[in-house]
């Protein structure tokens, strides 16, 4: 996800998908190539579904249930996906725009290549899923819970992660740069090999026992 690959947004733009009504989803059935444009499925509840290479235009999927789902090459514009229950589903190369997607759930879920951009993900639910090559631009992270997850060349590139919490998790070049991480709760140790600018670093003395004061001025 690190890497430039060609976006979601371009490559669905000249895509053949089929229109098709929100209410069709089933659990335990399989969609290809569809699109659902400003349908109501809140409160939905859709197990073991597996869709793929398919286009989610302003749909509110607030309140539902879409357990161990499947979902690959996913456009997700403009939804509403707050308080959406997603525990043990996988996510590949799938992409969420301007979502509003509060205390949405990822728990012991498996994202893989995944961008978040313009996402409010405040009190969202990573509790012990996996994330390798995702990214997170310019999302509200304020009190996200991502302990005991495992995250893999994940980047919070300008978001808000203050009182974000990775107590237990496993972190391998992790890139914070450009957040806000002030009251982010997160083991010491696995700092090593983190990447963070100059202004963050007052932010992560205090976990690694260091105390930042100024040069005392010269009488």
């Amino acid at each position: 996800m690190n890497a430039k690959r060609r976006s979601l947004i371009d490559k669905f733009s000249k895509a053949r998908l089929t229109p098709i009504q929100g209410d069709s989803f089933q659990s335990d059935q399989s969609y290809h190539s569809v699109v659902v444009r400003g349908a109501d499925l809140s409160q939905s509840r859709n197990s073991d579904v597996v869709i793929e290479h398919s286009h989610f235009d302003k749909v509110d999927i607030s309140g539902g249930s879409w357990t161990a789902a499947d979902l690959t090459e996913i456009l997700f514009s403009g939804c509403t996906l707050s308080n959406l229950d997603c525990c043990e589903a996988r996510f590949t190369n799938n992409e969420f725009h301007r979502a509003r997607a509060t205390g949405l759930s990822f728990s012991d879920g498996r994202l893989r290549n995944v961008l978040f951009s313009g996402c409010k993900l405040d009190l969202s639910i990573f509790q012990d899923a996996q994330l390798a090559n995702c990214r997170f631009e310019d999302c509200d992270l304020r009190e996200a819970d991502f302990q005991r997850a495992s995250l893999k060349q994940v980047v919070f590139r300008d978001c808000d992660l203050r009182n974000a919490r990775f107590v237990g998790s496993s972190l391998e070049i992790l890139d914070l740069r450009g957040s806000h991480v002030a009251g982010i709760q997160i083991d010491a140790e696995e700092l090593r090999g983190t990447i963070v600018d100059p202004h963050q670093i007052a932010d992560f003395a205090p976990l690694l026992g260091v105390v930042v004061e100024a040069t005392p001025a010269r009488n």
